[in-house]
């Protein structure tokens, strides 16, 4: 699963370097706001494991959007042209780990980043928790029991959170080009899941359809 980042910065120069320097060194999924509004509907709608954020965003200060920025996942490293040691320290008391001053070094910003970045094994979907490195799921603390299919059927919905997937993506990421899968198997197969996973089967809220497009996790709000 690629991790992602949240760059929130108006100038465009200096956003369009940050994503050069970044995606120069494949450094995760990369996103982009202008402004403090951008960037709460991005954050509610992806987990991102870094923040990189400007201060100076034209009429907003940027310290307003670190009281939605969950510190204890999310890392939030400020890059800005303020320099004094109040904003520094103002930054590192609101939850910011790290300060990257303008201009700056677009390889050390890179490394800088690439340090933060630390795969999960560990997912939490309220009452759901997927321990990748061990492939054990629990419901409500308590282990349940997948099929090795099921399991990659969930990791492949969960890693792809908040994003609708067709049936044909299921049946190429969890049974492969070479499959005799059809809709039947794949209903099947996601019924069963549910009602391993879901609190309440016939109401879903995790695994949920899409008419018309395929299937959607919707692991979003939880933590």
């Amino acid at each position: 699963m690629s991790e992602k980042i949240l760059v929130v910065e108006d100038d465009k120069d200096i956003q369009e370097l940050i994503v050069l320097s970044l995606s120069t060194q494949n450094i995760g999924c990369i996103h982009t706001a202008d402004n403090i509004d951008e960037a709460k509907e991005l954050l509610l709608s992806h987990d991102f494991q870094v923040v990189l954020l400007d201060l100076n965003l034209k009429s907003e200060n940027g310290y307003q959007l670190l009281k939605y920025i969950n510190s204890s996942f999310t890392k939030v490293l400020i890059v800005t042209a303020k320099d004094s040691e109040i904003d520094v320290y103002k930054g590192f008391e609101q939850g910011a780990i790290d300060y990257i001053k303008k201009p700056f070094d677009p390889i050390e910003l890179a490394y800088r980043v690439k340090v933060h970045i630390k795969p999960s094994k560990i997912l939490k979907f309220g009452h759901l928790t997927i321990d990748r490195a061990a492939a054990d799921v629990y419901k409500n603390e308590q282990l349940i029991n997948l099929t090795a299919r099921e399991y990659d059927l969930l990791l492949c919905f969960s890693s792809n959170n908040n994003q609708i997937l067709s049936k044909e993506q299921l049946y190429v990421t969890v049974w492969g080009y070479d499959t005799a899968a059809d809709d039947n198997t794949l209903m099947v197969h996601i019924r069963t899941l549910r009602k391993k996973i879901e609190l309440d089967p016939d109401k879903p809220e995790l695994i949920k359809t899409v008419r018309g497009h395929g299937y959607i996790f919707k692991g979003i709000g939880y933590e």
